[in-house]
């Protein structure tokens, strides 16, 4: 489940040499999609904003659609 304050891990770095992308979920919203040849048909549209922990892009933020987020990043699982 993707929530506030989750920690994920970007795929690729999972499956080879890349160094680790790790993301901190800043929140989650609803964005409406609206067709503007046809005013009348709305999307909603799962958004995940993010905060870069690591990498280049230190501390700047993303926003992904939350399918897209899912094949990107693989949550970090807290050791027990």
């Amino acid at each position: 489940m993707i929530k506030k304050g989750n920690l994920f891990q970007g795929r690729a770095s999972v499956e080879s040499d890349v160094p680790p992308c790790l993301v901190e979920v800043a929140r989650t919203y609803d964005k409406r999609d609206i067709d503007y040849e046809c005013p009348e048909s709305v999307a909603i549209v799962g958004m995940v904003e993010v905060v870069i922990l690591s990498g280049p892009d230190i501390g700047k933020t993303r926003r992904y659609q939350r399918l897209q987020f899912r094949r990107l990043f693989i949550p970090i699982e807290e050791a027990s």
